[in-house]
C-alpha cells in the first residue's frame, strides 16, 4: 500500500490438480520516466491501484495521488505489459523475465 515500483504480481493457488500461477503487471521503461510520457507531454510515472479482496483488482493510476490536466489538442500514452505465467514466480524470476523481453 502506498508504494511505487516498476511492476506488480499476484501468485495465486488455483488448485491441487493445476498448481499455481502468477499474473505480472509492467511499466514500459518510459512511463517510469517523470519527463517521459510517450505522446510528448511531461507526465509523472503513474501508480498502480491495487485491491486483494474481495477480487483481486488492478488499475493504472494516472491521478490517484494529484491531478494533471491535458490541454485541448495534446495527448500522453503509457504502455504497459502484463505476463500470465505457469507457476508460483518469485521476484527473481519475474526480474529476470521482464529483463530478458525487449520492449
Amino acid at each position: 500500500m502506498g508504494t511505487q515500483g516498476p511492476w506488480l504480481g499476484f501468485t495465486a493457488e488455483r488448485d491441487a490438480v493445476d498448481g499455481a500461477s502468477t499474473v505480472v503487471f509492467a511499466h514500459a521503461p518510459e512511463n517510469l520516466d517523470a519527463g517521459g510520457g510517450g505522446g510528448g507531454r511531461a507526465v509523472h510515472p503513474s501508480h498502480w491501484f491495487v485491491r486483494s479482496e474481495p477480487i483481486p483488482s488492478v488499475a493504472f493510476s494516472w491521478a490517484f495521488f494529484e491531478e494533471f490536466g491535458l490541454p485541448a489538442g495534446e495527448s500522453f500514452a503509457y504502455r504497459y505489459r502484463v505476463v500470465v505465467a505457469d507457476g508460483a514466480w518469485d521476484r527473481e524470476r519475474v526480474e529476470e523475465f521482464l529483463a530478458g523481453v525487449p520492449w
